[in-house]
């Protein structure tokens, strides 16, 4: 694998298949991959402003401003909004509530000896290579001697509640993949679940070997559902489907 530093920004605009879109393959098919428009919502925006602040602070001071409440029907306040327009000048805006959120989550981890010890290591590098012959990219968090981290933001972040989020979102897809293309091994691959509400607890969690098989199996599918498509345009419908005779689909 080849190391690169750049922007997340850059590293999406790059065609090599990622853990994202492995996950797109495995939940729905190749078509609605290549079809798929870019997505943010105010929980993913949180979940990079926790990031940042957790693994990458001298980044977040310089890259995000709080932006007040101004009341801008008086003069001073239309003085002071214009003030903070230009204070602001290309960088990403967030709210009073999201640093009261990252000041409580920050001050959890000074306490977290565990947690700590997994925020520190390669930050945010991107990594680029084959896997059968399929160009490929990952971009971990955390990158230490033998492990990875990641830090994924939650409302619940309880083993069984964190549990559901692993399947629901492909957690155990992206600890296999990762681990399996910087050749770590998967078992050693941990999770921060960052509860973003109160009482923003921080907990570590490492999968299971058959959460790990499982995710494994998952994204070997959905690369080789993407190698096809590569290698002869076939994009593949939904997986582990049945149809009746007039091509209706059986659930």
């Amino acid at each position: 694998m080849k190391t690169k530093i750049e922007t997340n920004k850059e590293y999406h605009k790059s065609k090599y298949i990622s853990a994202s879109g492995l996950k797109s393959i495995n939940n729905k098919s190749v078509y609605h991959f290549l079809n798929q428009k870019p997505f943010s919502n105010k929980a993913l925006a949180l979940g990079t402003v926790v990031h940042s602040a957790m693994l990458e602070h001298e980044s977040f001071v310089n890259d995000y401003y709080v932006f007040p409440n101004v009341d801008r029907r008086t003069i001073k306040g239309k003085q002071e909004y214009v003030k903070h327009v230009l204070a602001s000048e290309n960088k990403t805006l967030i709210s009073e509530s999201d640093v009261a959120i990252v000041k409580n989550v920050k001050e959890k981890l000074r306490f977290h000896d565990l947690a700590k010890e997994y925020c520190e290591g390669k930050i945010e590098l991107s990594y680029y290579g084959e896997m059968d012959s399929i160009p490929i990219r990952v971009r971990p968090d955390v990158v230490g001697v033998d492990w990875i981290s990641d830090v994924k933001t939650c409302q619940d972040n309880s083993p069984r509640a964190f549990k559901r989020d692993v399947y629901k979102w492909g957690y155990h897809l992206q600890a296999a993949f990762y681990s399996d293309a910087l050749g770590f091994p998967a078992e050693n691959f941990r999770f921060l679940a960052v509860e973003v509400k109160y009482p923003y607890t921080i907990e570590v969690y490492a999968l299971s070997k058959e959460m790990i098989d499982y995710g494994r199996k998952a994204y070997l599918e959905a690369l080789a559902n993407w190698k096809l498509y590569l290698d002869t345009g076939i994009q593949t419908g939904y997986k582990g489907t049945d149809y009746t005779n007039d091509g209706a689909i059986i659930i």
